[in-house]
């Protein structure tokens, strides 16, 4: 009697997790322009990037995952954040972004002031993409730092800049 109790629910389960696998192929999408770092650290690119349209803060950690992911198989982009679990979280609220950067990244990227620039506005840029986003504030290991890199005040509230 518990093989067949555990059988049927083991069969509900298996069930339920095909039903939500296949409903979220249905779910609308919406497009939006995720900016990626050029190969020669240069400047950011914008490419079309498709997230399930939802509400800004799963919008939000869509764009930061699509960041994370980065697009390796592309010889013209170049990654500059790592593709590291929790390396950059993000949380909205009242159209602004709270983005939080894990210090790990400083050491995996070259120091520089334009590569601290990239890696600011590539969020930024992304970010404010969405609609109930306009400013992007950020934190280093949840907490207000002054500099990131030591270039750029990480205390300010930052919007979007037409890349160059």
């Amino acid at each position: 009697m518990r093989k067949i109790l555990f059988l049927i629910i083991m069969a509900l389960g298996i069930g339920c997790c095909v039903m939500a696998c296949s409903r979220a192929e249905d779910m609308p999408k919406t497009t939006i322009k995720v900016y990626y770092v050029d190969a020669e650290l240069n400047r950011l690119l914008p490419y079309d990037e498709e997230i399930i349209d939802s509400d800004t803060q799963h919008m939000a950690e869509a764009v930061v995952a699509a960041i994370i992911k980065g697009r390796d198989y592309n010889e013209q982009i170049r990654r500059i954040i790592p593709n590291r679990k929790n390396c950059v979280t993000v949380r909205t609220q009242d159209n602004t972004a709270y983005v939080n950067l894990d210090s790990y990244i400083k050491k995996t990227i070259p120091d520089s002031r334009d590569i601290e620039r990239l890696l600011i506005y590539q969020l930024v840029n992304s970010l404010t993409e969405l609609k109930g986003i306009r400013f992007v504030k950020f934190t280093i290991d949840g907490e207000i730092h002054k500099d990131f890199m030591g270039y750029y005040d990480m205390r300010n509230t930052y919007k979007y800049i037409y890349p160059e």
